[in-house]
């Protein structure tokens, strides 16, 4: 057992206490193992001191307690709660008055610690047996076989047993003081679990109606791109139209200002042909003198020398082809126009199918050009999806950004291209180091027959290209830089194959 037991210090100076007579002795210190004697026989009290005197047990002593009857002995344990051994007389002032203060310790003081060892100089009074069964002792012992080692071993067993009691309780006090701070936990975790569940439900609600404002956010922005994506689309459908219809009306203004002139020309140069009948005739049918044939038509020549010169023949002549070329050109601007708006209205005609954009890009490429003016082409193509679109309509756009790469370089130069597929979509990119583009020029590479920089289709080539990205849900973008070169990125969002 250890050295400490209890409040039981080894290193604890031990003292007893002196006898005072029939008084409770006792001035010993408190860490002393308390022993009451309980005997109305003072020969008793004193024999047991005698015989103890020196006993030491786990390092410490005894300090003696007397009692003389017992109400005495009650007075002592109502205020004396740890006296860990009762020496007990069971015939004092009555018979009984040993077994009156088992009872007592046991049901009124309500002491289960103290070690009670009852002794009796009349065992016939008080059978062992009985004894046993109707009151709680922890031994029974007859005064005169209570020897010196007999009552050595009864005090060292009663204190042992006390010890184990005292340390029994001081656990029980742990454990009961363990539960209350368990159960005040246990109830601090049951408020606290409901607080996290009403938290919790208010946290759901709080993400149900957060997630519905984001469904219907993301309602609106889906919205709202279809809508951009509209206006961007009737925005270059609007630019074209304006432009369109612009060529239209110089075209007209000038094949019409052209027609009034022809018409001028025309009457001016049949006038002047009635004249030169006129002399014909008048040469081949004349039948008088030949002074008359000759003043008649010295007279006609007069006259159409007079309208050449008030017509500037020359000029006519010279301009009449002129004329006529640019009025044929006003027609193919006006054609031209037309198709243009056609083709952009139709961008949305063709079908789609199943597309491979990397076929696209090699074929595109391989019908150019390039050797010939020794352009070196750079492939970078990933793995992309098959997917669903109007191809060729693709065809035509990716077309003309290659077709403005190659413009924009000169011979011995390189063109890169690449594709790759970072989900969710495709990202096409066709660099050039060529002249590159001015930075006030970029916002305006878009716009229908923009003369700033080199473009296809008589200026209609990126403008195309973007169409047809947009109605396919991706864009084009361009960077670029003067001197270095420029580079167009192309993104279409993947779509599955129906």
């Amino acid at each position: 057992m250890e050295n400490q037991q209890n409040g039981f210090l080894k290193d604890d100076t031990l003292s007893f206490a002196e006898e005072t007579g029939k008084d409770k002795t006792s001035s010993a210190p408190l860490k002393n193992f308390k022993l009451l004697i309980v005997d109305d026989e003072n020969e008793i009290h004193v024999m047991t001191k005698l015989v103890l005197n020196d006993y030491q047990y786990l390092d410490y002593g005894l300090e003696f307690i007397s009692a003389y009857s017992g109400k005495e002995a009650k007075e002592i344990l109502r205020v004396n709660d740890d006296i860990a051994c009762c020496l007990l007389d069971v015939v004092m002032e009555t018979k009984d008055a040993g077994l009156e203060v088992a009872r007592f310790i046991r049901e009124e003081v309500n002491n289960s610690k103290i070690r009670i060892v009852l002794r009796t100089g009349q065992p016939g009074k008080a059978p062992e047996n009985d004894i046993i069964l109707n009151y709680d002792i922890n031994d029974y012992k007859e005064k005169t076989e209570l020897t010196t080692q007999k009552l050595f071993t009864t005090i060292t067993t009663a204190l042992r047993s006390f010890i184990h009691l005292v340390e029994l309780e001081e656990k029980n006090k742990e454990i009961k003081s363990k539960n209350i701070r368990l159960n005040e936990e246990i109830a601090r975790r049951i408020v606290a679990e409901s607080n996290l569940t009403k938290y919790n439900r208010s946290l759901e609600r709080m993400i149900e109606s957060k997630t519905q404002r984001l469904k219907e956010a993301l309602s609106s922005l889906e919205a709202t791109e279809k809508q951009l994506f509209v206006s961007q689309k009737a925005a270059i459908i609007s630019d074209l139209s304006a432009v369109s219809f612009k060529a239209l009306d110089a075209s007209n203004t000038m094949i019409d200002n052209n027609l009034k002139k022809m018409n001028l020309y025309r009457q001016q140069m049949t006038f002047l042909l009635e004249k030169y009948n006129t002399l014909e005739a008048i040469i081949t049918l004349h039948q008088g003198t030949k002074q008359d044939l000759e003043q008649a038509a010295r007279e006609n020549l007069d006259t159409i020398s007079a309208y050449k010169k008030e017509m500037d023949l020359e000029t006519v002549l010279e301009k009449y082809p002129k004329i006529i070329e640019d009025s044929m050109n006003g027609i193919q601007q006006i054609s031209q126009a037309i198709d243009d708006v056609r083709m952009f209205v139709s961008i949305n005609d063709e079908d789609w199918k199943p597309t491979d954009i990397n076929h696209i890009l090699t074929n595109l490429v391989n019908h150019h050009p390039f050797e010939d003016r020794k352009i070196d082409i750079q492939f970078d193509l990933q793995d992309l999806p098959v997917m669903p679109l109007p191809q060729k309509k693709l065809e035509k756009a990716i077309h003309a950004v290659i077709d403005n790469a190659l413009i924009a370089v000169d011979s011995q130069s390189i063109i890169s291209v690449s594709s790759q597929y970072d989900a969710p979509q495709i990202l096409l990119t066709v660099s050039d180091i060529g002249a590159g583009i001015a930075q006030e020029e970029l916002p305006h590479v878009f716009t229908p027959y923009y003369s700033g920089w080199a473009v296809t289709r008589k200026g209609l080539g990126l403008s195309f290209a973007k169409s047809v990205f947009l109605s396919c849900g991706g864009d084009i973008q361009i960077t670029s830089k003067v001197g270095e070169g420029s580079t167009v990125t192309l993104c279409l969002p993947v779509q599955p194959i129906e």
